[in-house]
């Protein structure tokens, strides 16, 4: 019984003491032993000029026999760089979204294409390469507007000690 009294204390001195070195070992390492290169740094964050006609158009009449209603979304630019303004309309709704591009270390494009259903358009943009990449898909279901997001994308940043 006298065993299991001691093992418990014994175990939290143990614990204490190792706990008590990573924190000496955190505290020592200082922000100037590290070097952060960033490889996508080729383009600035903010553009010098805003283009106010739209980028990217897609569009597409609604069959109706008395409007002239259509199916369209634009993309315009911010005053950021990787940043964009969507304007969808649909029918009498006009919707404003916002898109933001990953930064792949070049000028960002963005590409509207035709989805599968008859009044969808799938929201994308180039890769480095050049290859189209999905992003959000924006389409009508019951005659309701809806936008949804395809995929996630992810640029990354490492550091390296000097």
């Amino acid at each position: 019984m006298t065993f299991k009294k001691c093992l418990l204390p014994s175990a939290l001195i143990i614990l204490a003491a190792c706990n008590s070195t990573n924190n000496k070992e955190l505290q020592s390492v200082n922000v100037e032993d590290t070097s952060t290169y960033i490889t996508n740094n080729t383009i600035s964050n903010y553009r010098k000029t805003i283009n106010p006609k739209p980028i990217a158009s897609f569009s597409k009449n609604i069959p109706d026999e008395f409007n002239k209603w259509v199916f369209s979304i634009d993309v315009y630019e911010t005053k950021e760089t990787f940043k964009y303004n969507i304007r969808i309309k649909y029918k009498e709704l006009t919707v404003t979204d916002s898109l933001r591009i990953p930064n792949f270390g070049t000028m960002p494009k963005v590409i509207l294409q035709g989805g599968k259903e008859p009044l969808s358009c799938i929201i994308g943009f180039a890769d480095k390469k050049g290859n189209f990449k999905e992003y959000r898909k924006a389409f009508i279901e019951n005659d309701k507007l809806r936008i949804v997001s395809l995929k996630s994308y992810f640029v990354g940043v490492y550091q390296t000690k000097k």
